[in-house]
């Protein structure tokens, strides 16, 4: 019997890394290890599923994602969410002058209301 996520499945992509995904998220490494105890961290593969524990982090802070699509610009994240940019980088260091790739989730500050 497989044991339930409580938080959000992240499908893995080539490059990806347990570090990378729980930086992507928010979340410690620490915690996603133990929720997947039985990945060979040394050999990720592509459509590989990952428990990426959230929900411990609810508790704390009220967390909301977006995810960018195709020529997706901070000047347009920040129209359609509404988050101001500033907030945006607080929660996201790794946005300063990148352009955001496909895919990418954006942490949105709890303050603000969709």
């Amino acid at each position: 019997m497989e044991k339930e996520c409580k938080g959000t499945i992240h499908k893995v992509v080539a490059g990806d890394t347990l570090y990378k995904i729980s930086k992507l998220y928010g979340v410690r490494l620490v915690d996603v290890l133990k929720e997947n105890p039985y990945v060979n961290v040394y050999n990720l593969q592509p459509g590989d599923e990952i428990c990426v524990p959230t929900e411990i982090y609810e508790e704390r802070e009220e967390r909301r994602y977006f995810t960018a699509r195709t020529g997706e610009t901070l000047k347009s994240i920040t129209e359609e969410t509404g988050a101001d940019i500033q907030r945006l980088f607080e929660y996201n260091k790794e946005l300063m002058d990148m352009r955001i790739p496909l895919g990418t989730i954006i942490r949105i500050p709890p303050e603000i209301n969709a």
